[in-house]
């Protein structure tokens, strides 16, 4: 068992994070469905999860610092998917005017980066509508769900290969 999450794990995620990618595309631009700002957030940090570990399996060098980056920008999507479920959960009258009605480029171009990310955070009615549901899941549960899976994958092949002495 840890040889298999050993030698293929780094390939799992690359190929779970291309699905959502493909699944990211669909949706925007087959189904047609127009992405809030948390959302956008969530499809980069799925696009950084995807490059960071395709990055780090051409790149043999430096895995710590791929695992280490590839974990932070999956507790990043995590917090992000996490927040738009609360959004999605609160009633309809404590969501705020917002800032999901910005388009993403203006708010960053007119904000300094950590006070766009902020106002991002806030979320506003648009961030809080639930347009597309399979299998009972809407589309930041399913975000939720691929970011905790990831998440937990790597504290798995962390706890059973380098605390185990093998590396």
């Amino acid at each position: 068992m840890k040889e298999i999450i050993k030698n293929y794990s780094d390939i799992f995620i690359t190929s779970c994070a291309a699905i959502v990618m493909c699944g990211q595309y669909y949706l925007e631009n087959i189904v047609g469905l127009e992405p809030c700002n948390l959302c956008i957030l969530q499809k980069l940090s799925a696009q950084a999860v995807f490059f960071v570990y395709l990055i780090k399996m051409i790149v043999p060098k430096f895995k710590f610092i791929f695992d280490f980056l590839g974990f932070v920008v999956l507790v990043f999507g995590a917090s992000e998917s996490g927040r738009q479920i609360y959004l999605q959960n609160l009633p309809a009258d404590q969501l705020t005017g917002g800032y999901c009605d910005i388009p993403f480029e203006f708010l960053f171009n007119m904000y300094p980066f950590f006070d766009a990310l902020s106002k991002v955070f806030q979320g506003s009615s648009k961030c809080a509508e639930e347009s597309w549901v399979f299998l009972y899941l809407n589309i930041p549960e399913w975000a939720l769900l691929f970011f905790a899976s990831m998440i937990l994958l790597l504290l798995i092949r962390y706890f059973l290969i380098n605390l185990k002495g093998q590396k």
